[in-house]
């Protein structure tokens, strides 16, 4: 859980490559909570964006804003990961 919060924070990729990549980590073997983990801190956490984010909004914003999407991805990823 920790290394798909770890990557899906700092890389950027588009959902439209994200998804099927998830869904072939799955076939592979990948848990449900770990690629619920990846796809969320992919989506809502950019440690890689936040200076940027950071000029627009705010820095105390932006930190804000990323913590609690993190937290949003680890609490998602453990309701996944114990309902599937």
């Amino acid at each position: 859980m920790a290394v798909a919060a770890a990557v899906g924070s700092v890389t950027l990729i588009p959902g439209f490559i994200a998804f099927p990549l998830a869904a072939s980590l799955l076939a592979s073997g990948a848990g449900y909570g770990q690629m619920a983990m990846f796809l969320t801190t992919l989506m809502m956490v950019g440690i890689v964006t936040l200076p940027l984010e950071s000029t627009f909004f705010g820095k105390r914003l932006a930190v804000e804003r990323n913590l609690l999407a993190f937290v949003y991805a680890v609490l998602s990823s453990v309701v996944m990961g114990v309902l599937l």
